[in-house]
């Protein structure tokens, strides 16, 4: 059966811009300003179906992403945005069994999207000193990650007290307070080839990790980036008032052997 089965996350959607990210359980009522919607009625209905709630509001039956998930899952810290994790992807070159170093876990919507593109013969290892938030993120990254949590290693540690291999990682990514004191550590971990990026939310950190970031790593960029939607309507296309600008500001890089620094 492809479609949605009691125990299984799905996304309602009601048309006009509002969705809701369910979890499906026999004979349950999902309550909404617009009526109830029964959830053995959604179950029926299927992936791409339509349900009505009982005042006759149609409500679309949508299979969740790991974007929706990142957008509507409880946060115990700030996130970073989806809009920032896929560049961090892409300019990592991170892939279906790449070996991923994360410093830094917080909320784990980094987390959630490198586990869903290494995929089971990849590796996910991650470092978080903060014990007081790794149970809420493990929360949510098994509701994420319905295959299951098998390629992530979870280490509550602090970075610096922690022996990494060498060599071993393709990319890194590293989300802390003062990201320049772990650099030589990261760098030591790397595969020749491995990449790096570093989120930092103020331009005081910026200037403070420049310096120290050019001792290990070039081809170096610093960026920001804003995400605007456009109301999607015949004849009145125009960009929205509301916008998601400024969240974080990410820095990338490729490693260079200590003979070359």
């Amino acid at each position: 059966m492809d479609g949605p089965k009691y125990g299984d996350d799905i996304l309602l959607y009601d048309g006009k811009g509002k969705s809701w990210l369910i979890r499906l359980v026999e004979d349950g009522v999902f309550h909404t300003h617009k009526g109830r919607i029964l959830h053995n009625a959604i179950v029926d209905a299927g992936y791409g179906g339509m349900v009505k709630s009982d005042m006759g509001s149609i409500f679309y039956v949508l299979r969740p992403t790991i974007y929706d998930y990142i957008m509507k899952s409880p946060r115990p810290t700030q996130i970073v945005y989806p809009k920032d994790i896929g560049y961090i992807i892409l300019k990592l070159g991170i892939r279906p069994g790449s070996k991923i170093l994360e410093v830094g876990m917080g909320s784990g919507a980094i987390t959630s999207a490198l586990l869903e593109i290494v995929g089971e013969n990849g590796v996910v290892d991650t470092y978080e000193r903060r014990r007081d938030i790794t149970w809420k993120t493990i929360k949510y990254l098994a509701r994420a990650s319905p295959k299951g949590l098998g390629n992530l290693n979870i280490h509550e540690l602090d970075f610096r007290d922690a022996s990494p291999p060498r060599k071993y990682y393709d990319a890194a990514v590293v989300d802390i307070d003062e990201p320049w004191a772990i650099l030589e550590k990261v760098h030591q971990s790397l595969k020749p080839w491995g990449r790096i990026a570093v989120v930092v939310p103020t331009y005081n950190q910026l200037d403070k990790l420049e310096p120290e970031i050019k001792k290990y790593f070039t081809y170096l960029e610093a960026i920001e980036i804003s995400i605007r939607e456009l109301q999607f309507k015949s004849g009145r296309i125009r960009p929205e008032f509301r916008m998601i600008g400024f969240t974080a500001i990410l820095i990338t890089g490729a490693k260079i052997e200590a003979e070359n620094k």
